[in-house]
């Protein structure tokens, strides 16, 4: 059987401020690679949108074109 109590013992005490710093570093890594791997996949739906706006046709009006 594992034992849990180590499990809550971790959960429940104090952290100290080094463990704090070094929770806070990874979580940063964390999230600075999370971004990147968004920004990698928001490259090539940006592009798509792009090319799909220039070929829109004219015969639509866009924004202040459609005088509503």
């Amino acid at each position: 059987m594992v034992n849990l109590y180590y499990g809550i013992y971790q959960a429940e005490r104090g952290k100290t401020a080094a463990e704090l710093r070094a929770a806070d570093a990874q979580l940063g890594e964390f999230v600075g690679e999370l971004a990147q791997l968004g920004s990698t996949l928001a490259s090539p739906v940006r592009a798509a949108r792009r090319s799909l706006r220039r070929w829109r046709p004219a015969a639509y009006p866009t924004g202040s074109d459609a005088g509503c």
